[in-house]
């Protein structure tokens, strides 16, 4: 997850939550091209 966020940050992604932002550091929010969020999250294994 941290080097999936890593690459967006690379490419200028922009950001609506970094995994260091908040107490949830689990997960993470982008914004598409049109400014919707996309959550970034690890899966669990089944």
């Amino acid at each position: 997850m941290k080097v999936a966020c890593e690459r967006f940050e690379t490419l200028g992604v922009d950001f609506q939550k970094r995994l260091s932002d908040g107490r949830m550091n689990s997960l993470a929010f982008i914004k598409d091209p049109d400014g919707y969020w996309v959550e970034i999250i690890q899966p669990t294994p089944l």
